[in-house]
């Protein structure tokens, strides 16, 4: 594996590897959130936990925060397609299954390849690549043709897919982002710009018999918050 022209070494791809164990696991928590509380009502307790978890281990490990200059801009357009993103992958949660959402929103890679040689320098599309991520879009299509995960709306596959392409978009911008960026500012930052919107949209559209604080819904936010975007987001 490659990024930028060098090798990754093995502590990399093994990071990578259990972030997107991680993020595997989001889509059936979300699922089991989703069932018993409403989508932006999830999303706010989510970025809320995450914030108030993330800030903690921020100030006991002396880790700052504060983003200026070209670097809060890049956060702030981050933090607006970051809350699109999720929203829109969530109320696609709500209309089709966890697999199925899981398969589509992956197909993100496929997005990146395409996209990120036009805005980072450095980065090219080489016949490797190309063979790789259409071997993984080979799959999500055979997977979907054959319905081997169903339940899924056409309206939710659409919001997943662009859910998707907005999350490339978060890539490209933390690639142009200024060097030495700190993950852990980064998604405090984007959680906690989300959370008034989600807080504003759950109080205009969902109404309160809609929140049941069940057992399995509590563990689902629990999971999004502290190990979905704690840990998963930073990796």
């Amino acid at each position: 594996m490659t990024i930028a022209g060098e090798r990754l070494d093995a502590r990399a791809i093994a990071l990578a590897i259990l972030a997107m164990a991680i993020f595997g696991g989001s889509y059936t928590a979300g699922k089991f959130a989703l069932h018993d509380l409403p989508v932006f009502g999830v999303l706010a307790l989510r970025m809320s936990i995450t914030v108030v978890t993330l800030g903690a281990y921020a100030l006991w490990m002396g880790i700052p925060l504060a983003q200026r200059g070209t670097a809060a801009r890049y956060v702030i357009a981050q933090t607006f397609i970051f809350s699109l993103s999720q929203a829109l992958l969530f109320i696609a949660l709500g209309m089709t299954s966890a697999g199925r959402a899981a398969i589509l929103f992956n197909i993100q890679p496929f997005f990146t390849l395409l996209l990120l040689p036009w805005f980072v320098a450095g980065e090219r599309v080489t016949a490797r690549r190309w063979l790789g991520t259409g071997a993984a879009f080979a799959g999500v299509a055979l997977v979907l043709s054959e319905r081997g995960v169903g339940g899924g709306a056409l309206l939710g596959d659409l919001l997943a897919l662009v859910a998707a392409l907005g999350w490339t978009g978060n890539i490209i911008l933390n690639k142009r982002h200024p060097a030495g960026f700190n993950a852990v500012s980064m998604v405090f930052w984007n959680c906690a710009g989300a959370i008034p919107l989600f807080l504003v949209l759950s109080l205009l559209l969902e109404p309160a018999d809609a929140w049941r604080f069940s057992i399995p819904a509590i563990a689902g936010v629990l999971y999004l918050g502290l190990v979905g975007a704690c840990l998963g987001f930073v990796l």
